[in-house]
């Protein structure tokens, strides 16, 4: 399938929230994120895991872009139901689990095991997203693909991150997110934010 009609069948098929909640700062991936996250994705992975799943837009576009099989974490059991009602469910090779990230029930340093992710941002539990990459960390994932609220600060501050957890970022770029007005405090119509998206690679110890 072209990567533009996928993307309109990801638009059309992906549910939205359909309770949203303010604390999970719960805003569905634009399609056309979610493609450039999976894109980065090596082919030697053989099992990727989406943590903060939502309602499954990087899991669908993982599993019906390169084919993989994709286990798609979220602790919302409203937001999981919602991404099995999709019609992309039974085409596709994902499974949805109902869990926290920081307690997973999955075993870890499964072989080709990669994690793309669109953690919620910190905005209002500040160092959310750290916990999202210390947990593809416990999970022993080859390749981290995830998406961070952009700063100059926050450039330094992941790289920091990822270094001490024993990865390499090896590419960063800046994407315009889409994020609708949701919540209340939200006074904008659409607000687009900076968010940088990120590729790590565990570093193989001597």
């Amino acid at each position: 399938m072209k990567l533009s009609r996928l993307r309109r069948v990801l638009e059309e098929s992906v549910p939205g929230f359909p309770s949203p909640r303010r604390e999970l700062e719960q805003y569905r991936t634009p399609p056309e994120a979610a493609l450039e996250a999976v894109s980065l994705l090596p082919a030697g992975c053989r099992l990727v895991v989406d943590l903060g799943a939502g309602t499954g837009m990087i899991a669908y576009a993982a599993s019906l872009s390169r084919g993989w099989y994709v286990v798609a974490v979220d602790v919302d059991d409203a937001a999981v139901e919602a991404a099995r009602g999709s019609s992309l469910y039974p085409v596709s090779l994902v499974d949805f689990v109902v869990a926290d990230a920081s307690r997973l029930p999955l075993r870890s340093g499964a072989p080709g095991l990669c994690v793309a992710q669109n953690p919620p941002f910190g905005v209002v539990r500040r160092g959310a997203d750290r916990l999202f990459v210390e947990a593809a960390s416990r999970l022993g994932a080859a390749v981290v693909v995830s998406m961070h609220l952009f700063s100059r600060r926050a450039e330094v501050f992941l790289r920091r991150l990822y270094g001490r957890l024993g990865y390499r970022v090896d590419y960063m770029a800046v994407l315009r997110f889409p994020i609708p007005q949701l919540y209340p405090r939200h006074a904008k119509r659409i607000h687009y934010a900076s968010v940088v998206l990120v590729l790590a690679r565990r570093v193989e110890q001597p």
